[in-house]
């Protein structure tokens, strides 16, 4: 009756309505978040196994990655309120959730579009069948199950056994990729593994001199819910059998370890508190049945034993993806009195076993671990258009003429919200409110220490939240208004790096002021109130009702030359513009940060050894179908063919692009890769002003130039201000790098022309933009020419 009842899909469905249903809600009113990624497992607690592995590369490639995890040790335990309640906004908001186990509560989730759902399975190779290849078998799915067919990644230990783990996952090969298991990496360091054999060794008692034989099964039944262990054989007996010296181990599979039978006097019982690859670490010799551990002990070349008293029974009722003589790399005996002579005169057959590691563990190498999340874990979802393209919702909006009258009752809305806020006692607070990123950027960041350092009185809040594009998912940002309008209320200064509706809309006390800290150095193309009307601008009719830049009481810019540009595209008196160039300036001229992001490239890319970087990053485009007039898979090709490596940054709003030939260096920003690369090329993006800072030589590669002119123009005389190299053809490029076109000379010129430091080198762009708003923060009742909404 039980397996009729869960043949039934709506009787599935109703089973985990508690989870997608809010699962759903969540999903509707909040986004992803682009860093956030979630480990799940109902068979184990914490980030062990392959899940310490991934998260341990993830911090190493991305440092500001936010990785969570929700565990419990069993299907059959109870999950606590607390997990209950955030599992499925957990899911709803993470751009990527990793499994490495059957996983039941995600199956019937019709997952959002931009969510990656991967298995990395906890085991290697394909030995006993799993999933949908044991449909049929006792145990194995139902009819129509459901189970498995929802990822979108799934990662295996070779090539040669795609299409097992397709067919047990149900979905098509092409998810399949033979990247590696990341526990697997574990084998390849030599010190590691030695100091985890001695490690453990001293702590089962075992010494150096005597040899340890582990017992390492996998369970019988039908999965963890019926699982038991096989015990037909007589450890102490086998102990006594090898002699003083031997030492005996026995680990239980995890899901037989409740309610087990104690084992012989003499006989270790390593079944908790030793990881896994630890124990195998300390063994001489593995005798196993038909569990995975024979996959990673074998990259160890030792001694292996196949304890199979149930063999025909096994291969029966659970079945192999292979004949068993496959997997037999060593004796294979069936009785318990036949375990001790086998163990102790077992060989390692080096023919046998390099057959046996290139079919099953050929993707094997030590760099598991940073291929998955490298290749799937970090690297960007795909995405046809730029993230912030409108809506279909806000589309018809503005064809019904709906968006200006949105932003009017949007802005009285806030103005009758702010002024009732305006009773709460502002304290010494310094509040930044960023919507370019979804994390605190890394001005923000570095200004905020730089506080911290120089007043540890003072306090710094800093909220960064892009706006999600469709109806629904504004309404949910609507409520996050509310807490940034609180945090400004409550603060002396606030700090923005962009338009701000909560700055520039909202009514403020006069003891507030507001800092226009604009996300880019030097002044290029044209933005804010100086493209209004044009194709790449905003409709000014909707800039006056959002009061676009208004309320500024400080607006920041990098160099004297770039006030006037700024003061027009925020609309404010030039005496307002202050010249103090931002906090990342410090960043590009650290001489550790630049070893660090140096060592973080070479790790990523190992086989690019001394070969010149060109560092590739043009502009972001606002018309929808403007695109990119250069193809980055032709200018990879073409520089390749000079020499060159190429690495492709586009603007955060774009999603990098898929391509097997192209390099874009996940979990590195265009920031941290002025540390590392020799050449920079772009077009028209201002971070040519940041690769002067770091030093790099430039080149600009405009193909469209006088398009882009009409559509944005430029505060200068492009390219002539600049005194770098144009060129509007790939292949141009090519000769000018070969030529040497961009010097040294010419960057420091650029430098000096759009970015100005202080005289006191002792004395950085973070430091100088504190005291400033520590000045701001402690004077009182300044008199404002800031008009009240």
């Amino acid at each position: 009756m039980r397996e009729r009842l869960r043949s039934i899909r709506v009787l599935r469905s109703l089973r985990f309505l508690p989870y997608s249903l809010p699962y759903r809600a969540w999903s509707l009113i909040r986004p992803i978040r682009p860093h956030r990624i979630l480990f799940l497992s109902d068979s184990h607690l914490g980030f062990t196994g392959n899940f310490g592995f991934l998260r341990a590369e993830i911090h190493r490639q991305q440092p500001d990655a936010e990785v969570v995890g929700i565990f419990k040790d069993g299907l059959g335990r109870r999950r606590s309120l607390r997990d209950l309640l955030r599992l499925p906004y957990l899911l709803a908001t993470s751009a990527v959730v990793v499994l490495d186990d059957f996983y039941p509560l995600v199956y019937p989730l019709r997952l959002r579009r931009r969510t990656r759902l991967v298995q990395v399975w906890h085991a290697a190779g394909a030995f006993k069948r799993v999933g949908h290849s044991r449909a049929g078998l006792p145990g194995g799915p139902t009819p129509g199950s459901d189970i498995h067919r929802n990822y979108t990644h799934a990662t295996v230990s070779s090539e040669g056994i795609r299409d097992d783990y397709a067919e047990a996952y149900g979905i098509p090969r092409e998810r399949i990729r033979a990247l590696g298991v990341p526990r697997s990496d574990f084998f390849f360091d030599e010190p590691l593994v030695t100091a985890a054999r001695d490690r453990v060794r001293a702590r089962l008692g075992v010494p150096a001199s005597v040899r340890l034989a582990v017992y390492a099964p996998t369970f019988r039944g039908n999965g963890q819910l019926t699982a038991y262990a096989d015990e037909s054989a007589d450890w102490g007996r086998v102990a006594d059998a090898l002699g003083g010296d031997w030492r005996v181990a026995v680990r239980r599979h995890p899901f037989t370890t409740r309610g087990a039978r104690p084992l012989p006097a003499g006989v270790i019982d390593a079944s908790a508190d030793v990881e896994m690859n630890d124990l195998l670490a300390a063994a001489d010799v593995l005798i196993t049945d038909y569990s995975s551990a024979v996959f990673e002990f074998a990259l160890l070349r030792r001694p292996v034993v196949f304890f199979t008293p149930d063999l025909d029974r096994y291969a029966a009722t659970r079945s192999f993806y292979r004949p068993f003589e496959d997997y037999a790399i060593g004796p294979v005996v069936r009785s318990s009195e036949q375990l001790a002579p086998a163990i102790s005169s077992a060989q390692v057959d080096s023919a046998r076993f390099d057959r046996f590691l290139s079919d099953f563990c050929g993707a094997l190498d030590g760099r598991s671990s940073e291929r998955i999340v490298r290749e799937v874990l970090l690297a960007a979802p795909r995405r046809s258009h730029p993230r912030r393209t409108d809506s279909a919702s806000a589309r018809l909006l503005r064809r019904a003429g709906l968006d200006l009258t949105t932003a009017r009752v949007a802005r009285v809305s806030l103005t009758v919200m702010s002024s009732l806020m305006q009773v709460l006692p502002s304290r010494r607070k310094v509040t930044m409110l960023t919507r370019e990123h979804n994390r605190p950027p890394v001005d923000f960041v570095l200004l905020r220490d730089a506080l911290r350092r120089r007043d540890p009185s003072m306090q710094v809040t800093i909220i960064s939240r892009m706006v999600p594009g469709g109806v629904l998912p504004k309404v949910g940002y609507a409520f996050h208004i509310l807490v940034e309008l609180y945090h400004v209320a409550t603060s002396r200064v606030l700090v923005v790096d962009g338009y701000s509706f909560v700055a520039s809309a909202a009514r403020h006390d006069d003891e507030l002021t507001i800092v226009q800290m604009w996300h880019a150095l030097g002044a290029l193309k044209k933005f804010g109130l100086s493209i209004l009307g044009r194709p790449e601008g905003r409709d000014p009719r909707l800039a006056r009702a959002m009061r676009m830049h208004r309320n500024y009481d400080i607006v920041i810019t990098s160099a004297e030359r770039c006030r006037p540009a700024y003061a027009e595209a925020f609309g404010t008196d030039a005496a307002k513009v202050v010249v103090a160039p931002l906090p990342r300036v410090d960043r590009l001229r650290d001489p550790i940060a630049r070893e660090r992001a140096r060592s973080r490239f070479a790790k990523l890319y190992p086989e690019l050894g001394a070969t010149p970087v060109v560092l590739y990053a043009p502009t972001f485009r606002t018309r929808r179908g403007s695109g990119h007039p250069v193809d980055p898979v032709e200018l990879t090709r073409a520089l390749g063919g000079a020499g060159y490596a190429v690495i492709t940054k586009l603007h955060p709003l774009v999603a990098p692009p898929r391509h097997a030939e192209l390099r874009t260096a996940p979990g590195m920003s265009t920031q941290d890769l002025m540390l590392v690369a020799d050449h920079f090329v772009t077009d028209y993006s201002s971070a040519v002003f940041e690769a002067a800072v770091a030093g790099i030589p430039s080149y600009l590669l405009a193909p469209d130039l006088d398009d882009y002119v009409q559509s944005r123009d430029f505060y200068l005389t492009y390219p002539e201000d600049l005194g770098l190299p144009l060129t509007q053809s790939v292949a141009g490029l090519v000769d000018l790098l070969r030529a040497g076109a961009a010097t040294p000379e010419q960057v420091v010129r650029l430098a000096e022309a759009f970015v100005e430091t202080a005289d006191d080198d002792r004395t950085g762009a973070a430091d100088r933009l504190a005291e400033l708003l520590i000045e701001a923060a402690g004077s009182r009742g300044r008199s404002r020419s800031r008009r009240r909404p």
